[in-house]
């Protein structure tokens, strides 16, 4: 591990702010799944942080942001932070009804704009150091589970304090994979490095089973595919194929040698083919999600430019045209949501929700695929990582809300803003470098 104390001795820890909060984005991640509001606190010592390095640093920070490669990503990814605030404003005011309630999670949003701002003064290897604890979150999860477990949701499904077993389930494999793929950011793989991550991919996705939950793990083979896709050019004939049959090797193998697994999926499955489109539905978890999708069809139809904010939409819930969905889960949608982001926020604030949510989710992502071909390795690796994250993100958001809960929101958009962040400063960086070689 001599390798791990030497990186992470070279932030310089100093006392100075600027140290403050190169440690605080490192250390950002760590306890997300064991320290109830530990990511709102974190959100918000990093954002503070980061206010006084973009004031210290103004001016270098707008050159590098407004470098050529740099200007127009930067904006349009900063607006998009924003957006959850103004769709919650618009539609509010097609209501006529305002409530302060409503802002309180697109907030831990919009302060983590300053975060990738701040990251543009910082240094090329920011996003390696804190993969060092990627696997440290899973083993602190798995320490958890072991001496302190949370069984309110019962003894087959595993949990903390601090999250439900859909979120525990979906954040550890989330860590797993990229206790996996972080590997690539580093310049000397080290047996004791490779070890190390290694456990958290195999703690992580145990984790992420023994939580009972099917959340996220449709992310595993897309992410598969996508790796194949961005090596290809470095992959023989042979490797090809070993890898294009690996991943549903894997997947198959995985069906078969975990029980849980084969009876989350059977389950699910019968639920699916059993699902009745005209007739009324029990409340069963797979059918229960099919049918939230379509009372927020019904509902958005109904008012697709104010919505209808958080649960108040209960007059309606006796229409001719939902019966299809029995008591429970009408009342499951007005009480706990849709367990769907897109639906949940279309919704909750009509068309400007939607519409919000889908940037939130696909213009990150188009920044990190357009990153994926840079001439630069740690660009590339970077984003990679990154965009491997948001897959997961994105599939999760099928089944739970991530954007309308404070923690969540406020991992999704710190994590998101460190990547986003970290390849801006690389390629101002490469941007200058090349100015200066062709001068």
């Amino acid at each position: 591990m001599n390798n791990f104390f030497s990186k992470l001795s070279s932030v310089h820890f100093r006392p100075s702010f600027e140290s403050l909060y190169k440690l605080s984005v490192v250390i950002s991640p760590t306890f997300l799944l064991t320290v109830s509001g530990w990511m709102t606190r974190i959100v918000a010592v990093c954002a503070l942080l980061a206010l006084y390095v973009f004031f210290k640093h103004k001016r270098d920070i707008q050159k590098n942001a407004y470098a050529h490669q740099n200007a127009f990503d930067i904006k349009l990814l900063s607006i998009v932070f924003g957006l959850p605030i103004v769709a919650i404003f618009i539609s509010q005011a097609f209501r006529g009804e305002f409530s302060w309630a409503y802002y309180d999670s697109p907030m831990h949003l919009l302060v983590c704009v300053v975060v990738m701002w701040a990251m543009l003064k910082s240094d090329a290897r920011l996003v390696e150091r804190m993969s060092y604890f990627f696997p440290l979150v899973t083993l602190l999860a798995l320490v958890n589970v072991l001496i302190n477990p949370n069984l309110f949701w019962g003894a087959s499904r595993l949990a903390t304090q601090a999250v439900d077993p859909l979120m525990f389930g979906s954040l550890s494999l989330t860590f797993g994979l990229m206790s996996l793929i972080s590997i690539k950011l580093h310049r000397n793989h080290s047996t004791l490095l490779i070890l190390y991550k290694l456990i958290g991919v195999g703690v992580g996705v145990y984790l992420s089973i023994a939580s009972g939950s099917r959340t996220g793990w449709l992310a595993v083979p897309v992410i598969g595919y996508l790796w194949i896709y961005c090596e290809r050019a470095q992959l023989t004939r042979l490797a090809k194929l070993s890898a294009v049959l690996g991943v549903p090797i894997f997947v198959i193998a995985s069906f078969f040698l975990s029980d849980t697994i084969h009876q989350r999926v059977d389950v699910a499955a019968q639920e699916v083919l059993s699902y009745q489109w005209h007739e009324k539905n029990e409340n069963t978890s797979v059918g229960a999600r099919m049918s939230f999708a379509r009372i927020a069809v019904f509902l958005f139809e109904k008012r697709p430019l104010g919505g209808w904010g958080d649960g108040n939409f209960e007059s309606v819930m006796n229409a001719p045209e939902i019966n299809f969905a029995d008591i429970s889960t009408k009342t499951t949608a007005l009480q706990a949501g849709f367990h769907n982001d897109i639906t949940a926020n279309m919704v909750r604030s009509g068309v400007w929700g939607l519409i919000s949510t889908l940037a939130l989710f696909f213009v990150p992502a188009i920044f990190f695929a357009k990153n994926l071909a840079s001439e630069d390795r740690l660009t590339r690796s970077v984003a990679f990582l990154a965009i491997s994250f948001l897959i997961c993100q994105c599939v999760s958001s099928l089944s739970m809300e991530i954007f309308n809960l404070r923690y969540s929101a406020s991992f999704y958009g710190l994590m998101v803003a460190i990547f986003c962040g970290q390849i801006l400063f690389l390629k101002s960086r490469n941007t200058i470098n090349s100015v200066g070689e062709s001068q």
